[in-house]
């Protein structure tokens, strides 16, 4: 079969369009000839320059798993008070999980079949000197009265899954709870000012 075209038209098309097509649809719900006809290529062009479907969806997370951390960061480091920090950085989470919302599943996905992949990847964008730097923020405060006496690990343990269960359980939510897309996006953003409230006056002496 044909697979010659120009190559970076072709490789950037399958990717934009891979792109779209899994954020609307999900792994499971995104086919490799779905992608074949959305980008007017052929599945042949696919399995030449990416292998496989699951090849093709793990650029897409490691795209969107860089926007996640380096905008976390920039959070993290901003010289702000602590409460705004902590709005800042949970409507950060929801953000980026409403822009990528594949990224909780494909973590949920490689934590069950390849954890040591996971885990280099996690380690290779240095997060023990973030959590470093989030550790002695929230020791200062201690020290200052502005929250009750935390540990920085059960912080961040926290705020990620507050955050990230919800667009998890989200295909089952709008299952069980006979909510459309829309109706359950509606939810989350309801949901995001409670974790913000619940986190902080959780937070508070």
């Amino acid at each position: 079969m044909e697979v010659k075209q120009n190559i970076p038209d072709v490789k950037d098309r399958i990717l934009e369009v891979s792109r779209k097509l899994f954020i609307k649809n999900g792994y499971n719900g995104t086919s490799v000839r779905d992608i074949s006809t959305a980008s007017n290529t052929n599945i042949a062009h696919i399995k030449y320059y990416f292998d496989s479907k699951y090849n093709l969806f793990e650029i897409i997370f490691e795209e969107a798993f860089d926007v996640l951390v380096k905008r976390i960061e920039q959070i993290i480091l901003k010289d702000e008070p602590f409460f705004d920090l902590i709005k800042d950085w949970i409507d950060t989470y929801y953000e980026i999980l409403f822009e990528y919302p594949m990224i909780p599943i494909f973590l949920l996905n490689e934590v069950n079949q390849n954890p040591e992949r996971l885990t280099d990847r996690m380690l290779k964008r240095q997060p023990i000197q973030l959590f470093d730097y989030l550790s002695m923020r929230v020791e200062k405060e201690v020290e200052k009265g502005t929250i009750v006496k935390t540990c920085p690990l059960d912080l961040a343990l926290n705020v990620l899954s507050l955050c990230v269960f919800p667009f998890m359980f989200g295909p089952l939510a709008i299952r069980v709870a006979d909510k459309s897309k829309d109706e359950y996006s509606k939810v989350l953003q309801d949901h995001k000012e409670y974790v913000i409230d619940f986190v902080i006056k959780a937070l508070k002496p």
